[in-house]
């Protein structure tokens, strides 16, 4: 079964997108611009920038900013960023400034494969000069930043079974991180979560539950605190179902008073190429209506446009 919304299109012409894109830009045709973006993928929107700047001496992602401002423009931009340029661009923006975006930090680095954090650590040095372990240990302290540490080594393992002989002590030491006279730190307890597979994880959990005869999210929500208390359960929640979980994000960045665009667009536009299949599905499942529909509650204009194509997704080669 096919997962992503976006995919390769055949016959497609770079040179013809990129002079297309200058009329549509000169004339502010919104729906012209979302109509090449999303009619291809990452890969081909990235071909399109260099024939562009060739043909008209200018950079694509910056005639677009200067072109529009707001949701739209956010949205483009995120669009020609190449996946890990997204992920730079967002980890940064959570950790300039004043405060520090706990949530987009843990969004993103416990969703990602240990080869897309690589690829991000080293884009965000090159971009910034200074490491991205460097940059997020300044704005973070205590057992949170002590775990969003190993998960930045990207050792995580990958796919693979339960390591029987491990689950019960790997338990064991959980349970005892809740007694302050054994001595045993909640980091070292939980950083199997950041470093263990999904189905490990899980049967480490069943194990703890066995052991104490408790709910294990009681036993959470009553144990850990912060932030750390929130980056422990989303590695849990991203292990057990990973679009779940985007899903309950889209819910939350639309809940309350006003949309969080800038959650909602990294969501859809980092996922399209990916599992946002899944994601629409398990949407659909949570919260009984479609996501197209939230998005036309949600977001106005061209904007609303924008990301209801991308929902949309475009035809399978």
């Amino acid at each position: 079964m096919a997962t992503a919304k976006i995919h390769f299109k055949p016959y497609f012409d770079e040179v013809a997108a990129s002079e297309q894109l200058e009329k549509a830009l000169r004339n502010k045709e919104k729906l012209k611009i979302l109509e090449i973006l999303v009619s291809v993928n990452n890969t081909q929107r990235q071909m399109i920038r260099t024939p562009y700047k060739t043909r008209y001496g200018k950079d694509l992602e910056d005639e677009i900013k200067k072109a529009f401002s707001g949701d739209f423009e956010d949205f483009l931009v995120a669009l020609l960023q190449t996946p890990t340029k997204l992920d730079v661009t967002e980890l940064n923006r959570s950790v300039k400034g004043l405060g520090t975006n706990e949530k987009n930090l843990i969004e993103i680095l416990t969703t990602r494969t240990n080869e897309e954090i690589e690829a991000a650590k080293n884009t965000y040095f090159m971009t910034y000069s200074k490491s991205l372990e460097d940059a997020i240990s300044a704005d973070t302290s205590g057992d949170f930043r002590r775990l969003l540490i190993v998960i930045l080594q990207a050792k995580r393992e990958e796919g693979g079974f339960a390591d029987t002989f491990k689950v019960g002590p790997h338990a064991a030491q959980i349970l005892k991180s809740f007694d302050k006279k054994s001595g045993v730190e909640k980091f070292d307890a939980f950083k199997i979560f950041a470093t263990c597979n999904g189905a490990h994880i899980q049967k480490v959990i069943e194990e703890v539950e066995r052991q104490s005869g408790k709910e294990f999210q009681k036993l959470i929500d009553k144990e850990l605190s912060g932030d750390f208390k929130n980056l422990v359960l989303s590695l849990i929640e991203t292990s057990r179902n990973k679009p779940r979980y985007f899903a309950n994000s889209i819910h939350l960045a639309t809940k309350g008073m006003g949309t969080r665009d800038k959650d909602l667009i990294r969501i859809l536009v980092s996922r399209s190429e990916n599992d946002l299949v899944i994601i629409e599905h398990e949407f659909q499942t949570l919260f009984g209506k479609p996501l197209t529909q939230l998005i036309k509650e949600e977001c106005k204009a061209e904007y609303r446009d924008g990301l209801t194509m991308l929902v949309k997704g475009n035809p399978r080669p």
